[in-house]
């Protein structure tokens, strides 16, 4: 792995998110409508379909109250890894909530999934909400730092 760049408790690392060490929890931004249809999201719905399932259910009996939430799947198809849903937006497309309310929601999110994670997982993840959502990665980070949750990042 290519060496990386710390920034407070986040690490920079080049390549990609699904190299992450066994036991590691992959983590991305999620809607509440039950859609992994693109950017990192449809590449972890290509690679983890049983999970996806697992997703739009939750998303169909709870819908828009999961905002602000993490649905954390353990134990995925033998990979070592589980994967974090953090719910940071209700929609997508031209529908997906605000950069403010974003950030808002990943703030709680990430605080669900810390009270949820044990602790020898170390978190892994993309720059999340900096795609399909279009929030400035700077101010994700951000809300990661003022958490100080520990994250490697992949670009």
């Amino acid at each position: 792995m290519p060496s990386p760049t710390a920034a407070s408790n986040v690490i920079h690392v080049s390549g990609d998110l699904f190299s992450a060490p066994r036991g590691a929890i992959l983590v991305h931004a999620c809607n509440t409508q039950g859609a992994w249809g693109s950017g990192i999201a449809a590449a972890f719905k290509k690679r983890y379909p049983e999970e996806f399932q697992v997703y739009r259910t939750c998303c169909k009996d709870r819908g828009a109250s999961l905002l602000g939430t993490c649905l954390l799947i353990r134990g995925v198809n033998n990979s070592g890894h589980d994967i974090a849903c953090l719910f940071t937006s209700r929609a997508y497309g031209k529908r997906k909530d605000s950069p403010e309310e974003i950030l808002a929601a990943t703030r709680n999110a990430l605080m669900d999934l810390v009270a949820q994670k044990e602790d020898n997982k170390a978190l892994h993840g993309c720059r999340f909400n900096s795609g399909r959502f279009a929030v400035p990665w700077e101010s994700t980070e951000q809300v990661i730092r003022e958490l100080d949750v520990s994250m490697t990042i992949y670009a």
